[in-house]
C-alpha cells in the first residue's frame, strides 16, 4: 500500500525539505543518531574530513554542509533563513554531546541561488554558499566536485552523509551525531539538475540532513556529486517519512555559479 500510495503523492509533488524541524519537533541525541539507518563515521575518515554541520541558534535549524574550499562549505538554499546571523559551522561529529568549541566556526556570509524556488516540483536550484571566519580546523580537507556526470547511472553506489535523524516514525529522534549509509541512484536525471536517490531499504537521509553530500568514489578519492535537497513525506498516520526516495542537487550542473560565488565571498 505505502508503495503505490507513494507514487502518486510524489507526483503531487509531497516532497519536503531535509531540514524542517526545531526543539519542540526534534529530539538532538547522541544515542542512535543521524542518517536513516546509517553507520557512525569514524574519526579520520574521508567523510569526516569534509562534512561538516551547520546549526542556525536562532532558528533551531539543523543542516549539514561540505567542505568544498578554505572556508566556503556548500549546502541546501533552504537551510540558509534571509534574516539569520547565528549560522555556525561544526567540524565535529558530535553536535550534542560536549561539542569541542575549538571545532566551532561562526558564518560570516552565505548566497543563495538566486534561482532558488521550493514551490517547483523539479530543479528547484536549492543550493547555497556559506564561508565562515577563522581557519579550517586541522586535518579537515576540501571535497572535489564531480565533473564528471556521466559516470553516474541507475544503480550507481553513492555514499550519503548527515547529522539529521535516525528514527523518523512517530517521534522523531536522533539528530546531532554525524553518520553515513550507501545508497543506489534511482533516477541519474531528475529534471536537468537533479538525480533521485531509492531510500526504500530504510535508509538514507531525512530531517537535519539537508545541504549534506553525495559522494561518488572514484579511484578510492570521493567526489562531491551532490546536495541533499528533500526527500519524502507521506500525510498519512504512523507513516514513516524518509523510507522512499530522497532528491539532491547536482554540484556539475551548477559547476559555474559555484565557482563565481565562491570568488565573491573569497
Amino acid at each position: 500500500m505505502l508503495k503505490k500510495l507513494s507514487v502518486l503523492l510524489i507526483a503531487t509533488a509531497m516532497l519536503t525539505a531535509c531540514s524542517e524541524q526545531n526543539a519542540s519537533q526534534v529530539e538532538l541525541s547522541g544515542d542512535q543518531a543521524g542518517v536513516i539507518g546509517g553507520d557512525l563515521v569514524a574519526s579520520g575518515s574521508k567523510i569526516a574530513a569534509s562534512t561538516v554541520g551547520l546549526y542556525d541558534s536562532g532558528s533551531g535549524s539543523l543542516c549539514t554542509g561540505t567542505l568544498i574550499g578554505p572556508n566556503l562549505v556548500l549546502t541546501a538554499a533552504h537551510c540558509i533563513t534571509p534574516n539569520s546571523n547565528k549560522l555556525i559551522v561544526y567540524f565535529g561529529k558530535d553536535l550534542k554531546n560536549n561539542p569541542d568549541s575549538a571545532l566551532i566556526r561562526k558564518s560570516d556570509d552565505a548566497i543563495v541561488h538566486e534561482k532558488y524556488n521550493p514551490e517547483r516540483g523539479e530543479d528547484t536550484y536549492d543550493i547555497a554558499l556559506v564561508s565562515y571566519e577563522g581557519t579550517t580546523p586541522a586535518g579537515f580537507v576540501p571535497a572535489p566536485l564531480l565533473g564528471n556526470f556521466s559516470q553516474v547511472q541507475k544503480g550507481t553506489k553513492v555514499h550519503v552523509a548527515g547529522f539529521g535523524l535516525n528514527w523518523a516514525w512517530g517521534v522523531k529522534k536522533g539528530a546531532g551525531v554525524l553518520r553515513t549509509t550507501e545508497l543506489k541512484v534511482k533516477k541519474s536525471l531528475y529534471g536537468s539538475t537533479e538525480i533521485m536517490l531509492d531510500q526504500s531499504l530504510r535508509k538514507g537521509i531525512c530531517s537535519g540532513d539537508s545541504g549534506g553530500p553525495a559522494y561518488l568514489e572514484i579511484n578510492g578519492k570521493l567526489h562531491l556529486l551532490g546536495v541533499a535537497s528533500r526527500g519524502d513525506s507521506l500525510p498519512i498516520p504512523l507513516t514513516p517519512d524518509c523510507f522512499i526516495l530522497s532528491i539532491f542537487t547536482r554540484v556539475d550542473a551548477h559547476a559555474d555559479w559555484i565557482s563565481k560565488n565562491a570568488d565573491i565571498l573569497n
